[in-house]
């Protein structure tokens, strides 16, 4: 899994009885969006909740065009690479079996059309290439293993290997391959990501030949996070969290997202480690009834088994 590095997100000033921080958008909100991403007749079912989530999630980023151009000290200069090694999935058990499946296709068309946007690439060098890279990368998810499935398999090996150590025994065998193997593809094939910059690259030279030139390099590399240990301040608050990205997609189909049986909510125990990363909607509950809803960034230490405290507080930040 690509690793994201984001920063925390400190709580705004609470007030008596229900106070908020960060409140996601609502349904009127996301709504809007579909002015500037309009469905498309091969979109699946239930792909298009998604695929406006993911526009909106990408509107909270911030960052400017300098931070989308590297160089790699090999004498060709500052260019924009398609492949973001910060990309990552949702947590395939935090969200619906849709998103679970297409989260990422998603993501990833939201962020480079936003990247091309900031580097003023006018819509007509890049919005047909994105559009076939979006059909490709569907067609992908399509076929591929079940999301769900596979981060279950994955969680409860996870549980047996920290069993197993606990108990001083030797680790479970490894998990077998249930993708039925390396998929074989045409000698045709090209990855859309290639097939994008290429494509981009194309209409770039030919129309706007002094924008910054568009390649598919990558390199990424993968490494995992630590545990997570929530708390709150002062203690016996009840708290709830829901991915951010599903939330939004929840909004899209539900009357009230806030309700803990409508989206996908998880009580989450404090005090103990649990595996966390992202950003999440929250709703806080203390027993007087003071309530506490927002966003927050959760970030992990990674590479190390270190775990990082995130504590929910009543009052102040």
């Amino acid at each position: 899994m690509r690793i994201a590095t984001v920063s925390a997100i400190s709580l705004a000033l609470a007030v008596p009885g229900v106070a908020r921080a960060q409140t996601p958008p609502d349904a009127a909100t996301l709504k809007a969006i579909e002015a500037e991403v309009p469905r498309q007749s091969w979109y699946p079912d239930g792909y298009y909740d998604v695929r406006i989530a993911a526009e909106s999630e990408q509107g909270e980023t911030k960052g400017t065009s300098k931070d989308l151009l590297g160089d790699w000290n090999d004498g060709l200069g500052k260019r924009y690479d398609v492949i973001d090694c910060s990309a990552e999935s949702p947590n395939a058990l935090e969200v619906d079996p849709v998103t679970a499946r297409y989260g990422f296709v998603a993501s990833e068309v939201a962020r480079l059309r936003s990247d091309f946007r900031r580097l003023k690439f006018p819509a007509a060098l890049y919005a047909e290439p994105l559009l076939a890279f979006e059909k490709a990368k569907i067609e992908e998810a399509t076929k591929g293993p079940d999301p769900q499935v596979e981060a279950a398999r994955y969680a409860e090996r996870e549980a047996a290997y920290a069993k197993a150590e606990r108990e001083g025994r030797d680790p479970p065998p490894p998990l077998e391959d249930s993708s039925g193997g390396d998929e074989e593809v045409g000698d045709d094939y090209e990855d859309p990501y290639f097939a994008l910059a290429k494509a981009v690259e194309a209409n770039r030279e030919r129309s706007a030949p002094k924008l910054p030139k568009v390649v598919a390099e990558g390199g990424c590399g993968a490494g995992g996070a630590g545990p997570i240990i929530v708390k709150t301040m002062p203690p016996q608050g009840e708290v709830l969290l829901v991915n951010a990205f599903a939330f939004k997609v929840c909004t899209r189909k539900v009357p009230d997202p806030w309700d803990r049986f409508a989206c996908k909510w998880t009580e989450i125990e404090t005090g103990v480690e649990k595996s966390l990363a992202g950003r999440y909607v929250y709703q806080v509950r203390w027993p007087d009834g003071t309530v506490r809803k927002g966003t927050r960034d959760i970030v992990p230490e990674y590479d190390t088994d270190q775990a990082v405290t995130v504590t929910f507080k009543k009052t102040g930040s």
